[in-house]
């Protein structure tokens, strides 16, 4: 009796271990988007960031921001008179979905923005 006690024990360790990997492996995917991919993923739906980033007149960067649920991401176009020319600004999901947030167009006193919401 005892050792049919261990045997089942043993055995439903196993299988929640078992399950346990599988929910795991399946997924372990999910939450895997990289700032990179974020990026080329905005950069394939817009191709006139591909020049992003780069140290041209007028200067071109890019700002990412994690959050739980994907990337937000702004491309921005920098001054030398003026710090931020302009930006615009996306979310990248998880499931690698594009939202629009918005653009900034700064005022000359603006010298920065939420790349959230694309705003002062």
């Amino acid at each position: 009796m005892r050792k049919n006690q261990y045997l089942y024990i043993i055995l439903l360790t196993v299988l929640l271990l078992v399950v346990g990997s599988i929910f795991y492996l399946t997924n372990s995917g999910k939450n895997s988007l990289t700032e990179a991919k974020a990026i080329s993923i905005l950069k394939t739906a817009y191709p006139k960031f591909n020049s992003y980033p780069n140290a041209n007149l007028p200067p071109q960067s890019i700002r990412t921001e994690k959050d739980m649920n994907g990337w937000y991401v702004a491309f921005v176009q920098e001054g030398s008179g003026r710090p931020i020319l302009g930006a615009k600004c996306f979310f990248v999901n998880n499931d690698e979905s594009i939202r629009p947030i918005g653009e900034f167009n700064p005022s000359i006193e603006d010298i920065d923005f939420s790349i959230k919401t694309c705003t002062k």
